[in-house]
């Protein structure tokens, strides 16, 4: 937690706010398409709503949530000592981000075939709903490969604090994806069965995606605003 302190010491409030509004849009759609790729997390929201009700996916979401925020301040100290060590690092990090973007997109096109949704059917309490969504999050390390590669593909470390600038993002992604969990959770309840047994709309939803990802990562790592 040091690292952290010695980023902000000295820092003012509006300092600590200041993020790069020019790729803010660009960061908000790719947040908001890769929320809405059908994948583990909205796969075990669907099915805990349809089995269970509205009350328990949004249990699931709220948990899923809580392992984000775990994963950005665990992102933040990671990161935060990369670039105490190097901002080649960080540049690298970037491009790497870039391209991971590239995969993502690659691999929702070709799992459109795999896309599935399964129903199960034991009862858990509210607060085991909770944790289970946390702890499914929390012990993906895909998700934390997720955050330090993508994230910093929008911070511009001569704004402000890189620490700072994380947080910020990871909380707007967080809020971004709870929104996307919490509609799911209506929708699936609502059009349970035909979001249980429609691959048609998952397949054409995952190849939107896909094709949205693809874009995003060849952009990011062309665009002049990928700074050292």
């Amino acid at each position: 937690m040091r690292i952290l302190f010695n980023y902000w010491e000295g820092t003012s409030m509006f300092d600590f706010l200041a993020i790069d509004f020019s790729l803010l849009p660009a960061f908000i759609l790719a947040a908001f398409v890769i929320c809405v790729a059908p994948g583990p997390d909205m796969a075990f929201v669907i099915s805990r709503s349809i089995s269970q009700g509205r009350k328990y996916g949004i249990a699931t979401a709220f948990g899923i949530q809580m392992g984000v925020l775990v994963h950005i301040l665990l992102a933040v100290l990671g990161l935060s000592a990369i670039l105490m060590t190097s901002t080649w690092a960080f540049l690298i990090l970037k491009y790497v981000g870039a391209a991971y973007l590239v995969y993502l997109g690659i691999q929702t096109l070709r799992d459109r075939k795999n896309v599935q949704v399964f129903t199960e059917k034991k009862k858990v309490s509210v607060r085991k709903a909770f944790m289970e969504g946390a702890l499914t999050d929390i012990f993906n390390p895909k998700v934390a490969l997720f955050f330090l590669t993508f994230i910093p593909q929008f911070i511009d470390p001569n704004i402000s604090s890189t620490a700072s600038q994380f947080i910020i993002l990871g909380l707007i992604l967080g809020v971004i994806g709870l929104s996307v969990d919490i509609s799911t959770v209506f929708i699936s309840s609502l059009f349970g069965n035909f979001l249980a047994k429609n691959k048609t709309a998952l397949w054409w939803q995952q190849t939107v995606s896909g094709i949205t990802l693809l874009g995003l990562g060849a952009w990011l790592a062309l665009d002049g605003k990928l700074k050292s």
